[in-house]
């Protein structure tokens, strides 16, 4: 296969990682490449493609580093997959539009809009068809060549859409096309049922021209056999009721039939992957125990323990990858001679991209010559590939927080707090990288505190950050998981808003009997303290902005306004004399002692709704972020003088919800904070009186 190597787009000479990369005008730097939803190896296994926020990241695995970036005019891209000789990529964006892509050029050779695939999208081999899954369980065949769609698959009735298609395949020969659909329980704002007679995970077979169903059954995890006459999956245990449903038996089909021709029992927990042999004759499946079925005879061939997710090379030895627990590595294991053959430690791109990694070395393992890769270190006998790893950052906010003018904090998904160094435009280090950071502040002296809420507990953590063995308090908080919550500037209280109304508020010294701020009677979006810690302002879905005072534990006064309206944001500024209000019309400040309106700042018809404000250190400026409106491109983040109430600048770069921002120290500096998955650096000197 010839290998084609990707257009280098928005290259910059001397930025190996992309952080200066098709930067919008006034930004210094990108953190974060953008939620990843999506990653492909290419066919012939040199480079993959990231599907993120940002746009279409390229990436060169014997380097492990960035070589490209594609698609950043609009971003947010969603699915990706390459047809299988390996000439065209397609994307889809959160637009709903569709673009097949020239590898070797960059260049848009087939475009549909209109159509979603925000859950998955497939080529099929003969390279005139593409699948896609929305995010509402939709599957459909798309010419993308004439531009039309051909069918939507038939899924029978769907009462209850959902974003529930797991997994989706066309077979080898073009001519299937097969898709697990999850239909999970659905449940109302009271934690109702909605749809209680769900199937549970279901895998489909369909004519990809028709749409028309062949094959159904209670299964997932599903495999084609080499010819694509035979279908493969992990099935329900039919001796069980749907209620107490494990998929730990395996079925085979025969689609060219709908006949089921095998059904193996002998696992006893769920089954996470089925492969064919090449020769089609075995099966082998796994559930952290590997078994081999002979398909003639429905024989078991062969038991092998500890041995996970199997694939067969196509001189039909039987290997297996391996995910130890407790480690960041994947193995491969030749499984019949018990060698470990390769490793790979974890990085960008998650088990998935290591799974078709471990295959790729694996096959390329007898013909490779003495030249290493350069991500290739050797422990023993045993080649050790290095995947890089990269931060992300959890949804909807990475929460980015200055430390000083020279360093910049924020949380990662599962790997604690990044420490960036700001002129180096680098990570710098990682804080509290065991722990699950739900929220942090860093205080006047410098003094970081951060909250880590426990999965499926409803006990918070306190820790100070320069001590990470042991928290230094520990209270439970029943309330909803999903909340908003802030640390005063003191370090004193933490502040955590309720889904229906109510405002909790812990004294970290004396935690066993939070404040209870009762008033508001629908979701808290936003809380903010005053510089001292002893005011909260709060905005709520019940149409008004509150103030409290913390030491009494009741409320001062509803903020007023014209209108009902729902505040988004809140801010005080640094003095504490005045509160920022951001609504989907509007700016407003607010005199927070005489309590009354100061000033309105209108928004433009085209980006209203602002969530995101910051004041700068000295008072004098505001900088307020907006949200997502269908038409955008760019997001606005824009600076006011509050005493003129005018729109001094505005930058354009996120491509979606600005959802924070913090001006440095010195007030040179803006962090933004996107729910793309990126924070940008702008440079607002030139725009503001630091």
């Amino acid at each position: 296969m010839q290998n084609r190597k990707p257009a280098p787009f928005n290259v910059v000479a001397g930025d190996t990682m992309g952080t200066t990369w098709a930067l919008p005008e006034g930004a210094i730097a990108r953190f974060g490449k953008g939620d990843r939803s999506d990653v492909k190896l290419s066919p012939d296994g040199t480079y993959f493609a990231v599907a993120s926020g940002v746009g279409l990241w390229w990436y060169d695995v014997a380097l492990m580093l960035p070589i490209s970036l594609w698609e950043t005019e609009r971003g947010l891209i969603n699915s990706v997959d390459f047809s299988h000789d390996g000439k065209w990529v397609v994307i889809s964006n959160w637009d709903q539009v569709i673009k097949v892509l020239d590898v070797q050029t960059g260049e848009c050779v087939y475009q549909m809009e209109g159509q979603s695939a925000f859950a998955h999208i497939a080529f099929s081999s003969n390279g005139k068809w593409i699948a896609t899954a929305d995010g509402r369980g939709v599957v459909k065949v798309l010419d993308v060549q004439r531009g039309v769609c051909l069918a939507q698959m038939d899924r029978g009735t769907h009462e209850w859409p959902g974003n529930d298609i797991s997994q989706l395949e066309f077979s080898p020969d073009g001519r299937r096309l097969t898709a697990t659909a999850q239909n999970p329980k659905l449940y109302s704002p009271d934690d109702q049922v909605l749809n209680p007679d769900t199937e549970g995970d279901q895998t489909y077979v369909w004519h990809p021209e028709t749409g028309e169903a062949i094959v159904k059954f209670a299964g997932r995890d599903f495999a084609f056999s080499s010819d694509s006459r035979l279908l493969a999956g992990a099935a329900a245990d039919e001796t069980l009721n749907d209620a107490n449903r494990i998929d730990r038996c395996v079925s085979v089909w025969d689609v060219t039939t709908g006949k089921r021709i095998a059904h193996f029992t002998g696992h006893s927990d769920w089954v996470n992957a089925v492969a064919f042999s090449p020769c089609g004759q075995f099966l082998a499946s796994s559930d952290r125990t590997l078994r081999e079925w002979d398909l003639a005879t429905g024989a078991q061939r062969a038991v092998y323990p500890n041995f996970d997710r199997p694939f067969y090379l196509k001189d039909g030895i039987l290997y297996a990858v391996v995910f130890p627990d407790d480690a960041d590595t994947i193995e491969t294991w030749n499984v019949e001679k018990g060698e470990k053959i390769l490793e790979i430690s974890d990085g960008i791109g998650g088990t998935g991209l290591a799974k078709s990694l471990a295959i790729a070395y694996t096959q390329e393992q007898p013909q490779q010559s003495t030249e290493k890769r350069s991500n290739e270190q050797v422990n023993g006998n045993i080649p050790v590939y290095a995947m890089l790893r990269e931060p992300r950052f959890p949804l909807p906010d990475p929460q980015a927080i200055w430390v000083d003018d020279q360093t910049l904090a924020s949380k990662s998904i599962g790997r604690g707090i990044i420490v960036w160094d700001v002129p180096q435009k680098c990570v710098r280090e990682t804080l509290m990288a065991d722990e699950n950071i739900h929220s942090f502040t860093v205080l006047p002296e410098g003094k970081m505190l951060a909250n880590s809420g426990v999965f499926l507990d409803d006990t918070t953590k306190v820790w100070d950050v320069d001590y990470p063995d042991t928290s230094i308090v520990e209270f439970g908080a029943d309330i909803w998981w999903e909340r908003h919550e802030v640390f005063s500037p003191t370090g004193e209280y933490l502040a955590v808003g309720s889904k229906d109304g109510p405002v909790y508020v812990w004294n970290l010294n004396q935690p066993e009997h939070p404040i209870v701020l009762t008033g508001h009677t629908d979701y808290i979006w936003a809380l903010a303290f005053s510089p001292d810690g002893k005011q909260l302002v709060t905005g709520s879905d019940d149409e008004t902005a509150r103030l409290w005072d913390i030491e009494a534990g009741r409320e001062i006064s509803t903020l007023p306004m014209d209108e009902p309206r729902v505040p988004i944001g809140v801010v005080f500024s640094p003095c504490g004399k005045i509160v920022a209000g951001g609504m989907d019309d509007e700016i407003r400040l607010w005199c927070a002692e005489q309590l009354t309106t100061l000033r309105i700042m209108s928004q433009p018809e085209n980006s209203r709704r602002t969530y995101a404000l910051a004041f700068s250190p000295c008072g004098k400026y505001l900088a307020s972020g907006t949200w997502w409106q269908k038409g955008m491109e760019k997001m606005a983040i824009r600076l006011w003088n509050v005493a003129t109430g005018e729109n001094i600048y505005t930058f354009w770069g996120h491509n979606s919800d600005v959802q924070s921002l913090a001006f440095s120290p010195n007030g040179t500096l803006l962090a933004s904070s996107s729910f793309e998955g990126t924070i940008l650096l702008w440079d607002v000197k030139s725009f503001i009186d630091a």
